[in-house]
C-alpha cells in the first residue's frame, strides 16, 4: 500500500506543481520490502491520508471541461483500484 500512497502523492504534487521534479519510481520498490505490524498500520494511515489529498484535489477542481482532466481523474481511480485489488489478493494468499 505504500506504493499506492506514493503514487497518489506524486499525482497530487504534479497537478499542484507541474514543475515539480520527477519522482524516483524505482526508489519505492527498492526500499520497501517486509514491514512490521506497526509499519503496516502506519502505511494504512499514510494511504488514507494520501487518498484524502487526492479526493480533495478532485473535489476542488473548478471545472471538468477538459477531456484530459477527466481522463486523468478516471485513470487515477482505475489505477489505484487495480493496485488495491492486487494487494487484497496478496493478503488473501498470505492468509
Amino acid at each position: 500500500m505504500k506504493h499506492v500512497a506514493f503514487y497518489l502523492d506524486v499525482v497530487v504534487n504534479e497537478v499542484m506543481d507541474p514543475a515539480s521534479p520527477s519522482p524516483d519510481w524505482g526508489d519505492i520498490w527498492r526500499t520497501v520490502k517486509g514491514v512490521t505490524p506497526q509499519e503496516w498500520q502506519d502505511i494504512q494511515v499514510e494511504l488514507r491520508t494520501s487518498y484524502a489529498r487526492i479526493k480533495t484535489l478532485i473535489d476542488q477542481t473548478p471545472a471538468w471541461n477538459s477531456p484530459d482532466k477527466i481522463a486523468g481523474a478516471i485513470a487515477v481511480v482505475a489505477h489505484t483500484a487495480y493496485h488495491l485489488g492486487e494487494i487484497r489478493q496478496a493478503l488473501c494468499t498470505l492468509r
